[in-house]
């Protein structure tokens, strides 16, 4: 494990409490000991990537964002197939037990209906402890073709004992998708989501793209309320149907932390959401009674080959 001193010297650079820059850098051991296992990314020699994508707002601190991330307090995960692999993440957790010095263990875990699983790993080593969610979904296929992910370079990669792992996921443009489709379905629930899409509205992308996978995703997404409506989306993006204090002490370096501009800013930057085409608004008004496969699987293949073009 890194040594204390340098943790504390990391979390005083990105002004963050010392526990919270502890269960960053604990996350990278987390994903190498995956990585170990032959469950997420690639290892040498094989060049066949392992069954469970890397998704979600640790994979956009660690391989999109960087730096200027908000750091995330659980690992997402999609399975390519259904096998249980929460038995074999428990089983890694405790063949590796302790892993480069940290303990791990999952005395908490749940199911959803659609038997997602959800567990609560804790973890100690001799200078912290703490805990984070670890979740799996059985739920839904990639529309995007599944990609390498880059961990973007941290300081205290210096400090750890092993080279950073090569890691599989969802493509970014299909994180932005979900990260659409969170902030649409918990209104009245945390801030992480809408200010993940604020740290997007900074970058650069494919707007038609984008506007294209939230529409393919609202009709997999299964839910029957909240609908995803554009318009009505774009309007709920208001400071009052967040949770605030959620991102408080995840922000680095004090970055925008006001409410009022981070909803606006979000709103102009995605409005282009609300332009969409004649066929995208058949799929959308399809969004319950799911009939439209045909059309579905036209506008999968139109995304794909927009994709290839990026």
């Amino acid at each position: 494990m890194v040594p204390v001193a340098y943790v504390r010297q990391y979390a005083a650079s990105q002004r963050i409490g010392v526990d919270v820059a502890d269960q960053e850098i604990v996350l990278h051991y987390v994903l190498e000991l995956l990585n170990q296992r032959g469950l997420i990314g690639t290892r040498p020699p094989s060049t066949t990537p392992g069954p469970l994508l890397f998704k979600g707002g640790t994979a956009l601190r660690k391989c999109v964002f960087g730096q200027s991330g908000r750091f995330s307090q659980d690992v997402d995960l999609d399975a390519t197939y259904k096998n249980g692999f929460e038995a074999e993440i428990e089983s890694a957790f405790a063949a590796h037990s302790p892993f480069y010095g940290i303990t791990f263990s999952i005395p908490n875990f749940r199911y959803s209906q659609d038997d997602n699983f959800s567990g609560s790993v804790t973890y100690s080593h001799p200078n912290g402890a703490g805990n984070f969610e670890l979740q799996i979904s059985y739920r839904l296929t990639p529309i995007l073709d599944p990609v390498d992910l880059e961990l973007q370079p941290q300081t205290y990669f210096a400090r750890v004992e092993f080279a950073p792992p090569r890691l599989h996921g969802l493509d970014p443009y299909e994180m932005i998708g979900e990260k659409i489709m969170a902030c649409n379905r918990r209104r009245g629930g945390s801030a992480k989501d809408v200010y993940d899409l604020f740290l997007w509205s900074e970058r650069p992308f494919n707007a038609e793209l984008v506007r294209q996978i939230a529409v393919l995703k609202a009709w997999t997404d299964q839910r029957r309320q909240p609908l995803y409506i554009p318009q009505q989306f774009l309007g709920a993006v208001i400071p009052r149907n967040y949770r605030w204090e959620d991102i408080a002490g995840l922000v680095p370096q004090r970055r925008e932390a006001n409410a009022a501009n981070i909803c606006s800013q979000v709103r102009q930057r995605f409005a282009f959401l609300a332009d969409c085409t004649g066929q995208e608004l058949a799929l959308l008004d399809d969004q319950t009674s799911h009939r439209e496969h045909r059309l579905f699987e036209q506008l999968c293949a139109d995304a794909r080959d927009l994709a290839s073009t990026m």
